[in-house]
């Protein structure tokens, strides 16, 4: 590994760093699994859930003898059971057992099951009972003796022997235990219990005593008396006597989607399959059958299921002219599923008459998936859909049937009108709660006081939900897809995962843990911040929010400017001082008179005294300077209209977003604006203008006004590579002039040196070692790969004769080494500056200027792709004016009305000044005819933007409106 470039580091405690950027690319990957709350969920779901049978929906536990004798007793002496049972009472009764409450002693059969050989004669099995001392069964609701002759010609599969006959009362209870003992032993751990006296527990008495019951254990009682009045199951295992059905028993792993015994099997724990997508086989829905409203019928290839289309509608009599979304329904299902039948399709059904259905030709498809261009056919029709097993949830059905009982209402029962009826979840159900409500609910559910470590881990959970809480994050769901994270929601989960493992004397290293979050919900996170502070732990952020720099305890400021002119420390020392501190060197604490150059591993001596220096973020935080308001507000005439959004938390919304102005989106984290413009404005207007999208677009009546603008640019903070073989000048066009400029002289023309021999990511120039990346991986197994700069090529990417190839002294690595600025001037210089100089320009006005020419897109910021992307929109589509220094165009008179910007919090990484940078160019942008949407929480952006559109008023489900 390469020496870093510092002369002495002294006093490091273990680090960590989280890092802005969202690292996961995992599907299996949740907020759960991020925070190791899934880690506790699964050890605690089997001791807190409670069993209910899939088939009646009765409550299911193992019993004992003990407990089956004190519910017997608890019964028939006249009292109710003990533990478990209705749902709908504030504490637990006895699972599986009728509300009978009969007075006085009364006898009671207990019997258990035994199976008849086939064949057997009745005779011979009575038999065989005696032999074993056995001279009673229960037959067809009487009691029939063995020991002698019965007019019985056949028995059934199995038949209920009964082992004792006892009279229920205290001093019967050693009696009664050894005979259901024997009975579980013999009958494999299934008994019944069947009351013989007739009295209060008959039907008519219990109807009596269940017109004074509440509405909903009346009805327990009811359907529950009505099934085994007369025979009363019990189980020791995990089995429903009423159905007979097993259920799996309560292990860690069942309750894991990580886990084979609880991934559902069709999805394999993900959530999601991959399935033939019906938008994009039929995106156009207002075409006719006849002008080929199936995209795949389209052409010579699969030419003849047109005609097989138009045959059969010919025979259904569906009209072919209709466009396809005004037909029937009915019509609209037959085109796509084809004729009724039953079981699959087969060859024959698509060599005759009969029609297979838009999803049979898919079928057909992919039962030839074995050919290169089906293969390929099918990726374009297919995507990510719904599990239909599982429905998202990622668990098998056998985990299904333990469910959380909180002492919380639940909704939808208050709705019908029973207030008592208290809330059920499953473990899929519990975690698409959002953060909040999961921990109210695991906060009252009660846990058995005998059980410590139940306790502890309902603690555990509970402190890393309140984590995630105070770092506002409680919008999100337990089940949230990581990889959809941003990047500040990323690292303050991560945050979270460092405050549950309670470490201490520890360095945290944060890079802009701000990002995303509302000015409301940043004191939460200093609070948070404070916390880990008075731990003991030592935090070091790299922030521009003015909040958390002035929630410092100390501050260390580096300029004075960007890039090669900063590197400097300008000042260290606490907040007041720095507020009230001078340029000069007199105003800093003795041990901070010093520079460090930051670069180049040029140290100077502890003795040197600071330089005068000026401080931009002292300027700005003590209000000597700030972003000027716009002096006037533009007015405009034609908007887009959103009409009934309900994706998510929005609550069935009306929207009109102005065009031709600057529009700011606000809102608390979590209120759901990515939601409105992302999923329901975006994706929507994409396929208004037949562009594919990777996703659903998001739940509304209509978007409308799409026709007013010429083109639809999303900028958001996606990561622009994953390979580090993309750099910002590849990445904005202009790699191949500067290659055709190198091959173009001489010494490199007498080589015979062409343009591909100067780029790194193929041809014969690169380094055959590392293959032009400068860098070898090592793979470190169970921790992350290790980077290591190639021995071959020192870095510099190209083989020797290649690097002594230079235009105006410098090669074609010095060039890629250029930050932004010196490549612009450098450029200009030499006669280039319409072709790269001015493109260039752009990339320093956004504050981009620092950034080198060779550097890797993968080690970019969030706001970094994000401002990236905007110049690169603007390089490609030659919106700078040639040869005016990258003014941007106004609009032509033959463009619909310019393009619509859509930006997604551009002020991320962004100090003050670089801020008021980027409004100048958005203004810019507005003023040459386009219109902007700007997601974001800075005031200053807010402050400037024509008109504002504001959610909330809180985040998730009191969010959306």
């Amino acid at each position: 590994m390469d020496k870093p470039r510092v002369a002495d580091i002294r006093g490091i405690p273990p680090a960590i760093a989280i890092e802005q950027s969202n690292p996961v690319k995992s599907s299996r990957s949740t907020v759960g699994t991020m925070t190791e709350i899934n880690d506790y969920l699964k050890l605690l779901w089997p001791r807190i859930a409670h069993a209910f049978c899939p088939s009646c929906g009765r409550g299911v536990r193992p019993e004992t003898a003990k407990s089956i004798a004190d519910q017997i007793i608890a019964r028939l002496s006249g009292g109710l059971a003990g533990r478990g049972g209705s749902p709908n009472r504030p504490r637990a009764i006895e699972v599986n057992r009728p509300y009978l409450e009969p007075a006085g002693d009364k006898t009671v059969l207990i019997t258990f099951w035994v199976s008849v050989p086939p064949k057997t004669k009745p005779g011979d099995f009575f038999d065989f009972l005696q032999q074993q001392g056995y001279l009673r069964i229960w037959l067809n609701g009487e009691i029939v003796r063995v020991d002698r002759k019965q007019n019985i010609e056949r028995l059934g599969a199995r038949v209920q022997v009964v082992q004792d006959r006892i009279t229920i009362n205290e001093q019967n209870r050693a009696r009664l235990i050894e005979a259901i003992e024997t009975a579980l032993r013999f009958g494999r751990g299934k008994i019944n219990v069947i009351p013989r006296t007739a009295g209060p527990g008959s039907p008519q008495d219990d109807s009596v005593r269940l017109a004074n019951m509440s509405p909903a254990i009346s009805k327990s009682v009811a359907d529950t008396a009505a099934t085994t009045n007369s025979e009363i199951p019990f189980s020791t295992g995990w089995h429903c006597p009423h159905c007979d059905l097993d259920i799996r028993p309560p292990t860690p792993g069942l309750f894991s989607f990580n886990n084979p015994l609880g991934a559902c099997p069709e999805c394999r724990g993900f959530g999601r399959t991959i399935a033939i997508d019906l938008n994009k086989a039929i995106p156009d829905r207002s075409l006719s059958i006849e002008q080929g409203v199936v995209r795949v019928f389209r052409g010579q290839e699969f030419g003849e299921s047109q005609k097989d289309l138009l045959r059969a509608c010919a025979r259904e009599e569906i009209d072919i002219h209709t466009p396809f979304e005004d037909l029937p329904r009915r019509d609209q299902e037959f085109v796509i599923n084809g004729e009724r039948r039953a079981g699959e399709y087969t060859d024959d059904d698509y060599e005759n008459d009969r029609w297979y259905g838009v999803r049979g030709f898919f079928r057909w498809l992919e039962s030839n998936t074995y050919k290169m261009h089906v293969r390929v056919l099918l990726s374009r029709y297919r995507a990510y859909t719904t599990c239909p097993s599982c429905h998202g949830g990622r668990y098998q059905p056998d985990a299904l049937n333990y469910r959380l009982v909180a002492a919380v209402p639940d909704v939808a029962s208050n709705e019908n009108g029973d207030r008592r009826s208290p809330l059920q979840l499953t473990l899929p159900a519990f975690a698409a709660r959002s953060v909040s409500d999961a921990c109210d609910i695991l906060r009252s559910v009660a846990v058995p006081a005998n059980d410590s470590t139940a306790r502890m881990l309902r603690n555990e959970i509970c402190a890393r939900l309140d984590y995630l809480c105070q770092v506002g994050l409680g919008y999100l769901t337990l089940d949230r897809s990581t990889r959809t994270l941003s990047g500040g929601e990323g690292q303050r989960v991560n945050l979270t995962t460092c405050l549950g493992a309670s470490l201490v004397n520890t360095l945290f290293v944060m890079d802009e843990p701000s990002v995303g979050l509302h000015p409301r919900d940043i004191g939460r996170l200093v609070r948070v911040m404070h916390n880990l502070r008075d731990k003991g732990n030592t935090l070091l952020v790299v922030e521009h929010e003015e909040q958390i720099i002035r929630a410092s305890d100390n501050i260390i400021d580096l300029g004075p400017g960007r890039g090669e002119r900063g590197g400097e420390l300008v000042f260290s020392g606490p907040l007041p001082k720095f507020l009230g501190a001078r340029a000069s060197s007199r105003s800093r604490p003795k041990s901070c008179r010093t520079i460090e150059r930051l670069r180049d591993g040029d140290a100077t001596n502890d003795g040197e005294q600071v330089q005068s220096a000026k401080s931009l973020t002292r300027d700005y935080l003590s209000a000597r300077k700030s972003i000027p308001l716009p002096k006037s507000r533009r007015e405009f005439s034609h908007t887009i209209r959103i009409s009934g959004a309900h994706q998510n938390n929005l609550k069935n919304i009306d929207v009109e977003i102005p065009l031709h102005v600057f529009t700011c989106v606000t809102g608390v984290s979590g209120s759901g604006k990515s939601t409105l413009i992302r999923d329901v404005l975006y994706r929507n207007l994409l396929r208004t203008k037949g562009q594919p999208s990777e996703q659903d677009p998001g739940a509304c009546k209509s978007v409308t006004g799409g026709h007013r603008f010429a083109e639809l640019v999303m900028v958001d903070q996606s990561p622009l590579a994953r390979t580090p073989r993309s750099t910002p000048i590849i990445y904005l066009g202009l790699y191949d002039r500067i290659r055709e400029l190198f091959a173009s002289l001489p010494e490199a023309m007498s080589q015979g040196l062409t343009a591909g021999a100067f780029s790194f990511n193929s041809g014969s120039g690169r380094c055959e070692r590392c293959c032009g990346t400068g860098f070898e991986k090592i793979e470190m197994q169970f921790l992350s790969d290790l980077y290591v700069r190639c021995a071959e090529c020192e870095g510099r990417r190209f083989q020797p004769h290649v690097l002594k190839i230079k235009l105006q002294g410098k090669s074609i690595h010095d060039v890629l080494d250029l930050t932004v600025t010196e490549a612009a001037a450098w450029f200009a210089q030499i006669g280039e500056k319409k072709s790269l100089s001015d493109p260039l320009e752009i990339l320093e006005e956004v504050g981009l200027g620092y950034l080198r020419l060779g550097q890797p897109l993968n080690t970019l910021s969030g706001g970094e792709s994000q401002r990236l992307k905007l110049v690169s929109h603007l390089v490609e589509r030659r919106a700078a004016r040639p040869g005016n220094g990258g003014e941007i165009a106004p609009v032509s008179d033959s463009a619909v009305g310019g393009n619509l910007f859509i930006f997604d919090e551009p002020t991320t990484g962004l100090h003050f000044d670089d801020v008021a940078v980027l409004l100048q160019l958005f203004q810019r942008l507005v003023d040459a005819g386009h219109s902007l949407v700007v997601i974001e929480h800075n005031l200053e952006v807010m402050k400037s933007a024509d008109w504002i559109i504001d959610l909330g008023p809180e985040a998730g489900d009191e969010g959306g409106e």
